[in-house]
């Protein structure tokens, strides 16, 4: 025999299954501390629900991701060293190139080369120079006179390393100008001031 549920039994059931009503009971439960707050799976829950989820990658995307950049890394490192590397010698000039303190053996000829990227270049002009004197030198009679001088000299491109290793790059000044000098005031000596101004 079939049971007739009353009507009012279901809005009773409703009532006290409503979300309005089970929120309204457990703030008043919780409120007189009668039953525990459970915040973690609520925070959680609503964690959950205000962030979604971000698209992930895989290992292999994160893997080749990782290798294009350090191809693109060594990419640039190797351009930067390869454009370090390359040197000029202008024209009649010698190079003499130097690492870490040592002088190579031979002298780079004019033109674009490469060389380690420590590595420096010291140029030397393969032109002939003039270097002009106004010196004051003692004749054979006791005199003193002015005498103009100049001399035209020019350095062997093969001798480019001895002369840096031994006198370095202000060679004419350490030598060339003090052994004019010398030279001329040993023939004046020889010599009357007259024989000089006739010649």
């Amino acid at each position: 025999e079939q049971r007739n549920i009353p009507e009012t039994s279901h809005k009773h059931k409703s009532i006290l299954t409503s979300p309005s009503t089970l929120s309204t009971l457990q703030h008043f439960l919780f409120s007189k501390k009668l039953l525990p707050k459970q915040t973690s799976s609520h925070s959680t829950l609503t964690t959950q629900t205000q962030h979604p989820n971000l698209p992930k990658m895989s290992f292999s995307d994160m893997a080749r991701s990782n290798v294009w950049r350090a191809a693109f890394a060594a990419l640039f490192i190797l351009t930067i060293l390869l454009l370090s590397s390359l040197r000029t010698v202008p024209a009649a000039h010698v190079g003499v190139v130097t690492t870490a303190g040592r002088v190579s053996g031979t002298p780079l000829q004019p033109g674009v080369h490469f060389t380690s990227p420590i590595s420096g270049i010291h140029s030397f002009s393969t032109k002939t120079i003039l270097i002009d004197q106004e010196n004051e030198v003692p004749t054979k009679e006791g005199l003193t006179v002015k005498l103009d001088v100049g001399i035209l000299f020019h350095i062997e491109p093969a001798r480019a390393k001895d002369i840096y290793v031994n006198l370095g790059k202000n060679y004419d000044e350490l030598v060339v100008e003090p052994e004019l000098a010398s030279a001329v005031r040993g023939l004046t000596s020889e010599v009357q001031a007259k024989a000089l101004y006739s010649s």
